[in-house]
């Protein structure tokens, strides 16, 4: 039979009184937990919850009453804070938004900081929520739901990781409604028009230093590709011969490769490029790692094209292939959307697809009028 846990209370020279017990860690130290207390009787109820805490959730939760945020956060960046790593183009361990999880970091420690981590509550997220939509952006902008949503989900993930490492009993996120809807998020639904298209690719070839951005942009365009995928496509993911692409596992945010077809302009400015290169299969395609904004930005300025960001060229995309007659399940192949909720919110139709709805319905009316005008007649 297990030796019933014990401790007691009392007053050291100052007067001042004490509960105390002694613990053995999974490692099989001992070491001594003492709380103080206002009087004598406070001593014996904190020796009473000190007890009933080991034996309900175990010596770590000792550890958890006065672990702070910034414990916490540390614990995250150095066990978990780190770049991907990838095992048969599967990713093991890591993140694959490194610097986004690290930027959020910062601003988590800028909030909660030196809080006790069992004081954060669902009302302390819900102002930092609050707090973050009212925070205007670098550039000045006014902050989305979308942006504040995606450091919502790291900082879930951080306090998933203190209830399962004991130091929370369960997470604040959990005590109300959803804090992270992307229902919330406002849908974007611009796309290129075609005489838009023209006007961004003559602006574009007005500038020998954007001529990278061309290729960029056709794979974009016609081939649905994420920023990072085109980024980090190299010469041994393209297949001239058979004119196709390959987005491999560990460049995907899906975390699934896939093939691609080429149109024939993409094809066109591949394999002129792949002439000019080194022609080396290890190298990057377009060479670019980091960003293309600013030469992105002056191409749309020159060419007047007003709120055009370059992941709705991925929108333009997929928009186009539905109205070509694609099926959803074929598109989804290319643009590499395992759901359809998240597909369908990159498909955007115009508000002529309501008209086409009402007069496809109208059709299908009429036709019904005519079989029972011709059914009448039989009987008759």
């Amino acid at each position: 039979m297990a030796k019933e846990r014990s401790g007691y209370i009392y007053q050291d020279k100052q007067g001042s009184w004490y509960a105390r017990t002694t613990v053995t860690d999974s490692s099989g130290k001992r070491r001594n937990v003492k709380r103080r207390a206002q009087d004598k009787t406070e001593a014996r109820q904190i020796l009473k919850t000190i007890l009933r805490q080991i034996d309900d959730e175990g010596e770590k939760t000792l550890d958890a009453a006065t672990i702070t945020f910034n414990d916490l956060a540390d614990y995250y960046a150095e066990r978990y804070l780190k770049p991907a790593e990838y095992r048969d183009e599967r990713k093991t361990s890591g993140l694959r938004s490194l610097d986004r999880a690290q930027h959020a970091v910062v601003i988590f420690r800028q909030y909660f900081g030196g809080r006790k981590l069992r004081s954060i509550t669902y009302g302390d997220l819900y102002a930092f929520k609050q707090r973050r939509l009212a925070t205007p952006t670098q550039y000045t902008h006014p902050r989305t739901i979308a942006s504040v949503n995606r450091e919502l989900v790291v900082l879930r993930r951080i306090l998933n990781i203190a209830v399962r490492e004991g130091y929370l009993i369960k997470s604040p996120f959990n005590a109300g409604d959803s804090l992270i809807s992307a229902a919330d998020e406002n849908r974007r639904e611009r796309i290129l028009s075609r005489e838009e298209e023209i006007r961004l690719f003559a602006a574009v070839d007005a500038e020998p230093r954007r001529e990278h951005l061309r290729g960029i942009l056709l794979i974009a365009l016609d081939c649905a590709l994420r920023r990072g995928e085109i980024f980090t496509l190299c010469w041994s993911d393209v297949d001239l011969e058979r004119r196709t692409i390959t987005v491999r596992a560990f460049n995907c945010k899906t975390a699934r490769s896939r093939t691609v077809a080429m149109t024939n302009r993409v094809y066109e400015d591949l394999h002129g490029r792949w002439l000019d290169s080194k022609q080396e299969l290890g190298t990057l395609v377009f060479g670019i790692r980091v960003s293309i904004r600013a030469a992105f930005g002056k191409a749309c300025k020159m060419a007047n094209i007003q709120d055009f960001h370059f992941h709705d060229c991925r929108h333009t995309s997929i928009t186009r292939m539905i109205r070509a007659g694609l099926p959803p399940v074929e598109v989804m192949r290319v643009s590499g959307h395992s759901t359809l909720s998240a597909f369908y919110r990159y498909a955007n139709l115009d508000s002529d697809a309501v008209f086409r709805a009402a007069a496809a319905l109208d059709a299908y009316h009429a036709q019904a009028v005519e079989t029972q005008a011709t059914s009448a007649e039989l009987i008759n």
